[in-house]
This record gives structure tokens, C-alpha cells and sequence, in this order.
């Protein structure tokens, strides 16, 4: 599974949406995988389809 499918069910999972700390965090906590915020700003950052910004959380665009 790559960085970014966790990151999306992560997030797609959260309708109010995530600090990017808590995203890095939870994929550690779920996955196992160390991840740090700027790690979790990057793959955002790469794939601006998947994600939506609304007051410094990262949301799922279903949720938007």
C-alpha cells in the first residue's frame, strides 16, 4: 500500500476533517509507518485531487 492510499483512508474516513499532525500520527498508529507532517504535506501536496484544505484541516472532497 503506498503513503498516499494511506493517508486518503485515513482522512476519507474523518468528515470534520484532520490537522496534518494528526493525519502523520493516526497512518503510525494504523499502519506502522513513520510519517512526519511535512511527509503527509508532500503526498497532499502531489495529489490536490484527493484532498481539500478548509480552515488548516485536510478534508476528503466527499465530505467537502
Amino acid at each position: 500500500m503506498e503513503t498516499r492510499d494511506m493517508i486518503v483512508e485515513v482522512v476519507y474516513e474523518n468528515k470534520d476533517g484532520m490537522f496534518l499532525m494528526q493525519i502523520g500520527e493516526a497512518v503510525n498508529k494504523r499502519f506502522n509507518v513513520r510519517m512526519t507532517t511535512r511527509d503527509v504535506e508532500q503526498v497532499i501536496k502531489k495529489n490536490p485531487k484527493l484532498f481539500v484544505e478548509e480552515n488548516s484541516k485536510i478534508k476528503s472532497p466527499t465530505h467537502y
